[in-house]
């Protein structure tokens, strides 16, 4: 018997900071963090900030930026798709009628953009609001739709040339371009309802293009 293992997820985490070093991406993102001053700045009005607390200011927000990017980017992409018209229109005719469509969809955009917020206090005081931006782009072509029963069933095909940034109080962190199998990133677990109007909770997305 031959047992298989399934590939992880991928997720914004390793999509931007996975280089194949084998480094903490905590680490990485903390010396993006201190490489901009952007912990140390939200502290100059503090007289008594010292040197290491900054650094643990900026060590802090590195280490909640890291479980921010905890984002399965197919999940990402499958919460978009209940958009595309194309789809939604297959899924309310598999509602009502048995049968299954293959919908192509041969060039499409996809933007999504999540916009977590930290409060940074000092002995109780309020004193910083830190916002962060994660930001993904792709540009998905040849990839086809199965939809049965109202609702996304499978995915066939496609690559999509994805772009990814994290940004924090508008300074850009970190960005990374790369293209992927469609089907290999998208982990279809169950059916995903076609006919409901409802958008993915954390964040905004769109799509555009034709079919």
């Amino acid at each position: 018997m031959t047992t298989t293992t399934a590939a992880p997820a991928m997720t914004a985490r390793v999509f931007l900071l996975d280089d194949g070093s084998g480094r903490d991406t905590a680490q990485v993102l903390g010396e993006a963090v201190r490489r901009h001053g952007i912990g140390g700045a939200a502290l100059q009005g503090v007289r008594r900030a010292t040197t290491a607390t900054r650094e643990a200011v900026g060590s802090e927000l590195a280490a909640v930026a890291d479980g921010l990017l905890d984002l399965d980017l197919g999940d990402v992409l499958l919460r978009s798709w209940r958009s595309v018209a194309d789809l939604t229109a297959a899924g309310r005719r598999t509602a009502q009628e048995p049968g299954e469509e293959i919908v192509a969809l041969a060039t499409h955009r996809i933007t999504a953009t999540h916009h977590p917020r930290v409060d940074l206090s000092v002995d109780g005081v309020p004193l910083h609001r830190f916002t962060f931006e994660i930001s993904l782009v792709a540009v998905l072509t040849g990839v086809a739709a199965v939809v049965a029963g109202g609702s996304l069933v499978a995915v066939r095909g496609g690559s999509a040339d994805l772009t990814g940034t994290l940004s924090l109080d508008g300074v850009r962190l970190v960005e990374r371009s790369r293209t992927l199998d469609v089907e290999a990133l998208v982990r279809l677990r169950r059916p995903i309802p076609l006919t409901s109007g409802r958008s993915a909770p954390g964040g905004q997305a769109s799509v555009t293009g034709r079919a």
